[in-house]
């Protein structure tokens, strides 16, 4: 009888490197599908409105999306860093480079997004900052490349884990 060595990865990996892979898909996956959506519909939206509506609906959607990505992303990165840790060869790699495209998003949305959102946060709900029109296409811009690198960093966790397996 031929005998199968075990295989490194997820079969031999610890409880935290499986609380790891969890909160990385689960966490990456929710955050993933958040920025989706906004890409998806309210970009859209967004673009065909007067700058005053436009002004109310941002704020509004920042009031309940913009609290939630961070914790979203920082549980998917906690996640990444566990699994990563926890897990070897081409699975490690990936949740490394999964967690480099979490960063990246975390710091462009300080540097970048959030900035903008505040201007819109800090006046009274329909009162749109001063050059409003460039915000919006500035962030319309931001937010598709943040689609585009939420998405890598979500293909790159589920590889990960599909790799480990």
């Amino acid at each position: 009888s031929r005998r199968s060595r075990p295989k490194q990865g997820v079969l031999t990996m610890s409880n935290l490197g499986h609380a790891g892979a969890m909160l990385m898909l689960l966490f990456g996956g929710l955050a993933t599908g958040g920025i989706w959506v906004i890409a998806v519909d309210r970009l859209a939206v967004w673009n065909r409105m007067s700058v005053v509506e436009y002004a109310t609906d941002f704020r509004r959607t920042l009031k309940h999306v913009d609290p939630m990505m961070p914790i979203f992303m920082s549980l998917s990165g906690l996640g990444a860093i566990l699994f990563s840790i926890h897990s070897s060869g081409t699975s490690r790699v990936l949740g490394w480079l999964g967690l480099t495209c979490l960063a990246v998003i975390m710091v462009g949305s300080a540097l970048l997004g959030e900035p903008i959102n505040s201007k819109f946060r800090r006046l009274a709900e329909g009162t749109p900052p001063e050059g409003a029109e460039e915000l919006r296409a500035f962030w319309r811009r931001f937010h598709f490349a943040r689609t585009g690198v939420a998405v890598a960093a979500l293909v790159f966790l589920i590889a990960a884990v599909i790799a480990a397996l």
